[in-house]
């Protein structure tokens, strides 16, 4: 993590006294604010592969304060972190838990916001994009926001005119800050925000976080192993004992001991290789077979889903967006994916190639041409027209869709993935599917047959090039009357058009929820997502060509 840029002299806010800060003139109290209530955990059990990592444990963080929770690493303070947001279902694949994570009227969790480690932006808005989405997706829309997106990249310093990759590591976290509050939590979580970072930087990182909850008076909690540098800000702490797996209370007075309390945390967490892991379980190292088992169960699991979306396609197609304006907004960026002008070119300089191999060749290797050309060339352009337009333009162009287009997409879901901004759209109150499959699935139906169309016509442009060059004689007007004379219909479509479409639709809703899901499932690291866009490209290619297989018993 790159350090974050120093404060200014104007905004470092004086040494708080975290027990005694009291609100900004002008500004309610905690106790009158009814939408900061403390955060109460009871009776909370949590399991990561059959490892416990807090058994039974109940804890209390106080309304509008900073709590924070300090252990070692591999203690489990990001699985308990992402209990707290929502992101981890109580019976989870690899994580389970039980027990009550609410507030003290015994009612579930309202809004909670997370400023993830990574910061997960999504990098194809701007800055202010980022926190106007958040502010578009607020707690309660029938309330006006608290203040404009520009209000809140000022307050925060943040640059409106630099792309969100350019920013510095500083700026990209006070923008994580900007876009969770801008949500309007009720509770506001801290992953590791000072990991990584060198004494001063976390001193700054603690500055903000300390100077943001006093302007805006939420329950936060954070969680870290940074304790030397975090305990100043803090106004209740609690130790994450993996030990005796429970979450204790340190007193004040106890804080100077908690490195002391810390080493048979520490001890705990290098000595077991299984707590390394907190989001994932470390399983042994298995054989050969075990590992193909599992990759077969992993393929299963995710063509499943990929089968699963198949079905319930009519429904996704539907554009059912939280935000119109953001459902049009990710449809544009997937068809620029799948749809843009390097597909253009890509598939028409494929059809072009297709259109002059099939036609230059048919006619250069025929055997005994000067006696069978005269009797076959009607026959053969005929041939060659129907063959590019009902069978190898639509299995190039729908291959080539997959391989091309379905790795894009692949690429762009595991990064969002493996970056956490699929959480981060999570815990904004949007399904990411709403957002994400929804416009994948329309970008494939619509792109798809324009991209197939497009490589069909360099076909077709290309051979009636490549055929009147090699047979001056006859003439482009002799191609056209018998190229496409086994295609002409009474209608307006060509004959087979709607088969034609079958393939084609079918070819890229199944890419587009192979790409989804394969890019989708859990990333642990870059490894995974190169995984996931590989795996994308054999089953999206081997899918069109079982779909092309299947349809042609029926179509000829």
């Amino acid at each position: 993590m790159n350090a974050p840029d120093p404060l200014p002299p104007e905004t470092s806010p004086p040494p708080v006294s975290a027990t005694t800060a009291s609100p900004p003139a002008g500004q309610l109290a905690v106790e009158d604010q009814p939408h900061v209530r403390p955060l109460v955990l009871q009776n909370l059990t949590v399991k990561a592969d059959n490892k416990v990592l807090l058994d039974d444990t109940s804890a209390e963080m106080p309304a509008g304060k900073i709590t924070v929770i300090v252990g070692g690493s591999g203690a489990g303070k990001s699985v308990l972190l992402r209990i707290l947001s929502g992101l981890i279902q109580p019976a989870g694949e690899v994580i389970t838990w039980q027990g009550h994570v609410g507030h003290d009227d015994q009612q579930p969790l309202g809004r909670v916001g997370i400023v993830f480690q990574q910061f997960a932006l999504f990098d194809e808005l701007s800055p202010t994009g980022n926190v106007q989405f958040a502010i578009d997706h607020r707690r309660d829309r029938r309330q006006p926001p608290a203040q404009s997106a520009a209000a809140w990249l000022e307050e925060l310093r943040v640059p409106t005119d630099v792309p969100v990759a350019a920013l510095s590591g500083g700026q990209k976290q006070r923008l994580a800050i900007a876009r969770t509050l801008a949500a309007d939590p009720e509770l506001v979580l801290y992953d590791e925000p000072t990991s990584g970072l060198d004494a001063a930087s976390g001193r700054q990182v603690a500055q903000l976080i300390r100077r943001t909850q006093t302007a805006h008076r939420r329950t936060s909690v954070v969680v870290t192993h940074d304790y030397e540098t975090l305990l100043p800000i803090a106004d209740c702490v609690y130790l994450l004992d993996s030990d005796r797996k429970q979450l204790i209370a340190v007193q004040p007075d106890d804080w100077p001991r908690i490195p002391e309390m810390m080493k048979p945390v520490q001890r705990q967490a290098v000595d077991d290789p299984a707590a390394a892991q907190e989001l994932v379980a470390t399983r042994p190292r298995r054989g050969t077979l075990a590992t193909m088992s599992t990759a077969l169960g992993d393929f299963f699991s995710g063509t499943g889903s990929a089968i699963a979306a198949t079905v319930r396609m009519p429904l996704d197609l539907l554009p059912a967006w939280p935000r119109f304006r953001w459902g049009l907004r990710f449809f544009m960026h997937y068809m620029r994916l799948v749809c843009g002008p390097s597909a253009w070119v890509y598939l028409i300089i494929s059809g072009m190639i297709v259109g002059f191999t099939t036609t230059y060749f048919t006619f250069k290797f025929l055997p005994y041409t000067l006696y069978t050309k005269p009797l076959l060339l009607e026959d053969l352009l005929t041939a060659i027209g129907f063959a590019l337009y009902r069978v190898l333009v639509p299995i190039l162009a729908t291959t080539l869709v997959a391989a091309r287009c379905g790795a894009a997409v692949a690429a762009d879901v595991g990064v969002k993935k493996y970056g956490s901004q699929i959480e981060a759209i999570t815990t904004l109150g949007v399904r990411p599917r709403a957002y994400l499959l929804t416009p994948i699935l329309m970008a494939f139906v619509i792109g798809t047959p324009i991209l197939e169309w497009l490589a069909y016509q360099a076909a077709r442009t290309v051979s009636l090039i490549s055929f009147t060059a090699s047979h001056p004689d006859v003439g482009p007007n002799f191609w056209a009357l018998h190229f496409e004379s086994e295609l002409v219909s009474n209608g307006w479509l060509p004959t087979g058009a709607g088969w034609l479409l079958l393939k084609t639709i079918a070819s890229g809703v199944g890419v587009a929820a192979i790409s989804y899901y394969r890019g989708a499932r859990p990333k642990q690291s870059a490894t995974d997502v190169s995984n996931a866009i590989t795996s994308t490209v054999l089953w999206a290619t081997l899918y069109v060509l079982m779909v092309h297989f299947a349809v042609a018993f029926y179509e000829f």
